[in-house]
């Protein structure tokens, strides 16, 4: 088995609990190492530190599956491992039947999430070495939770190009569905396998449902990036009075309209086809106000080399969304940019908020992903979404 031996900064990082080795601490590798081949990780000094899949062609050199030396990466250990992590979700966290089942690293199955939505689980790979192992991930899902009857694979974007995988869009085992309905709080949502990411955003969930509490009847709420409607069907269920919902595929809106008709508020909910930029400047030229305006965008930062393009599009899209707020408002602004950490995101808040002559505070205290997305603390990469509520008022 080939090794590859690590600089101590790196040893330090998986010393505390840290399961990736980015090609940048990496001193030598002893031995051929192909795309997803399983390797052993050293010290300078010849200590084990653990093994775990390799991809040469990637800046994550090796994902760490284990550090114990005679632990074998088989289908048992995946079971053993998918078990612990649908226990930790069912009964710490008490989520039945609609949640993130595993979440890559923090789960200690690094280059894999799953979702689970009823009875049917969404299986998404980034990792050359877990894809070798598909099926075994497949049919352990299955063995460990009965009530699934179909795993998807939703095997597509840039991390997957970024490995030199293929992108893969099918179901793997089961039988063939591909939607389902999910219940949560008062909302209910169609889940497609066929949309974006593992179909269904369940990361911002109790954001959507913390959104209820602050919404009055008769608000005006807009929100953007809806994808598939969560925050304004949220909004509307609470009692707004009319929200402008905008996306830029057709196909998400689409759904979105499904599921205001299926909460029956489609009277409530006008949606729009459009760039995110050019809608809000259409609706700040018509002087336009709303009591909540909810940004959700796509991470803008993918590389750590885009921090500084990928900023300024978080900077003009809450100046844009600071100037439709009512005075006495409320903006509710998210990131789901690994590489921006909070206190970028609150800089980058700050300076938007001056600049459009607004005082902010905060409503609720910082939130993040859902914890079924668990932050792994020895791990920067597993927390990643950023949610801020925030009041808005004008400077006077």
């Amino acid at each position: 088995m080939a090794r590859v031996v690590v600089d101590a900064q790196a040893a330090r990082a998986i010393g505390k609990g840290a399961m990736i080795v980015f090609k940048k601490g990496v001193v030598r590798v002893e031995g051929e190492i192909k795309p997803g081949d399983i390797v052993e990780v050293y010290t300078r000094g010849g200590k084990f530190l653990g093994k775990g899949f390799a991809n040469p062609h990637s800046n994550i050199m090796v994902r760490i599956v284990t550090k114990e030396k005679d632990v074998e990466i088989n289908k048992d250990l995946f079971r053993k491992r998918i078990r612990k992590a649908n226990e930790y979700r069912k009964k710490v966290l008490r989520y039945t039947n609609v949640y993130r089942m595993v979440y890559g690293e923090a789960d200690y199955l690094p280059g894999l999430i799953v979702d689970r939505f009823n009875d049917i689980a969404s299986l998404q790979i980034s990792s050359a070495g877990m894809e070798r192992f598909k099926l075994d991930v497949a049919e352990a899902i299955m063995e460990v939770e009965p009530e699934i009857e179909t795993v998807f694979e939703k095997n597509t974007g840039r991390s997957r190009r970024r490995e030199g995988l293929p992108e893969i869009e099918r179901v793997l085992l089961g039988k063939e569905k591909y939607r389902t309905i999910i219940e949560e709080g008062r909302a209910k949502f169609i889940v497609d396998m066929r949309g974006q990411k593992t179909g269904f955003f369940l990361d911002q969930r109790e954001n959507r449902l913390a959104l209820e509490k602050w919404v009055r009847p008769g608000d005006r709420v807009l929100d953007v990036f809806t994808y598939t409607g969560g925050f304004a069907i949220h909004a509307a269920i609470a009692g707004a009075e009319e929200i402008i919902a905008i996306d830029k595929s057709p196909r998400a809106i689409e759904t979105a309209k499904e599921n205001a008709k299926l909460n029956g508020v489609e009277d409530r909910v006008k949606f729009i086809v459009g760039s995110a930029f050019e809608e809000m400047e259409k609706l700040q030229k018509r002087g336009e106000k709303f009591d909540i305006v909810i940004l959700d965008p796509p991470a803008f930062v993918q590389h750590e080399k885009d921090l500084k393009a990928g900023l300024r599009a978080y900077f003009n899209v809450n100046f844009a969304g600071l100037n439709l707020v009512k005075d006495g408002g409320i903006l509710v602004t998210c990131s789901c940019s690994q590489h921006v950490d909070l206190q970028m995101f609150k800089d980058m808040i700050i300076a938007a908020g001056a600049k459009a002559g607004k005082f902010l505070k905060m409503l609720e205290p910082y939130r993040t992903q859902a914890p079924d997305h668990p932050i792994l603390m020895a791990s920067k990469d597993t927390e990643y979404l950023k949610c801020l509520f925030l009041y808005v008022e004008n400077m006077r």
